[in-house]
């Protein structure tokens, strides 16, 4: 859990950093969204039973900054 708490913040940091330096097709954007999705599912089992609703409530928010900033992208366009 150690682990996770450490590298989480720098592992969303690229995540949102790619998303905002790179051009990208609508394609593209949604092979992300979609890896973004499993990425979550499986952060979710790693994480402890006594955190669970917390790390949740964090995916809820990254998915929904995720779907912001794909809207950026759309308006953009």
């Amino acid at each position: 859990m150690d682990t996770l708490k450490a590298v989480l913040p720098d592992m969303i940091k690229a995540r949102v950093e790619d998303l905002f330096n790179a051009q990208l097709s609508d394609e593209e954007v949604l092979a992300h969204m979609a890896d973004m999705k499993n990425k979550s599912a499986r952060l979710q089992e790693l994480v402890a039973e006594e955190h669970r609703d917390e790390a949740s409530d964090v995916l809820r928010e990254l998915v929904e900054l995720a779907h912001r900033v794909r809207r950026s992208y759309v308006d953009m366009a």
